[in-house]
């Protein structure tokens, strides 16, 4: 656990590390959650989050060039 304090030994934060038995879901049980959030969704709110995240990957893609131009 870390804990930052101002000079006033105010606490800040406090940061928890996870236990060590502590799992993470498999990638089964992440699709599963997935499935049921989008099940939700209205045609145009899946409509415009697709567009969103095409706009994203396409912003991730042109930094990864840049980046590789300036390497």
């Amino acid at each position: 656990m870390l804990t930052a304090t101002t000079s006033a030994q105010e606490i800040v934060s406090n940061i928890v590390a996870p236990s060590q038995s502590e799992t993470m879901p498999s990638d089964v049980e992440i699709l599963r959650r997935v499935c049921k959030i989008r099940s939700g969704w209205s045609v145009s709110e899946r409509i415009e989050r697709r567009q969103v995240a095409n706009e994203r990957f396409a912003s991730l893609i042109e930094a990864l060039e840049l980046d590789s131009h300036a390497a």
